[in-house]
């Protein structure tokens, strides 16, 4: 199934605003997202939670400043997405 650059977009900022939420405690209420309320009990769980964090360890400098930096944000962007979607 291929997605359009805005699906993929949109998926991958719920992913990481599910995982911040999860991380500081958070729990998903009746009117949170599907990926909030699924993300924790994911068969990826984990992997997703370690290629997040180590693109924050390794890739992010606080900024994108070049084109080589936003390409590695959309790398990761469709890493999480294909991760997900299993």
């Amino acid at each position: 199934k291929i997605m359009e650059e805005k699906n993929i977009i949109d998926l991958s900022n719920e992913i990481v605003e599910s995982l911040t939420k999860l991380s500081l405690g958070e729990i998903p209420g009746i009117i949170s997202n599907k990926t909030y309320k699924t993300l924790s009990d994911h068969i990826n769980f984990v992997a997703i939670k370690k290629l997040y964090a180590d693109f924050l360890i390794n890739e992010f400098d606080g900024q994108y400043d070049s084109t080589e930096s936003l390409k590695k944000l959309t790398e990761l962007r469709y890493k999480l997405v294909d991760l997900y979607t299993i």
